[in-house]
């Protein structure tokens, strides 16, 4: 995912023009719900039974996917978000 779904496409002079639409604040607040639905995506997998059914490189590689998302509102840069890798298995 890239940081384009704030940008909003003109065309001025026949050139494409790109322009911010929303204010740092609210790239963050948007950031904040992408998260979030990525995080209720995984929350079944945290169930004791169902992480303990997974082998341990899957258990590292969701825990370390989820942290990243927890991480991802307090990105330096909320138009150019650094996403976390999403496990293949998810």
């Amino acid at each position: 995912m890239t940081g384009e779904w704030f940008l909003q496409q003109t065309i001025v002079d026949g050139e494409i023009v790109l322009t911010r639409v929303l204010t740092e604040e609210e790239a963050r607040q948007q950031l904040r719900l992408i998260r979030q639905g990525e995080l209720e995506e995984t929350d079944y997998y945290m169930l004791t039974d169902v992480y303990n059914s997974l082998t341990s490189t899957q258990q590292t590689e969701l825990t370390t996917f989820r942290q990243g998302l927890r991480d991802l509102p307090a990105s330096s840069d909320p138009f150019n978000p650094n996403y976390p890798t999403r496990p293949s298995w998810l």
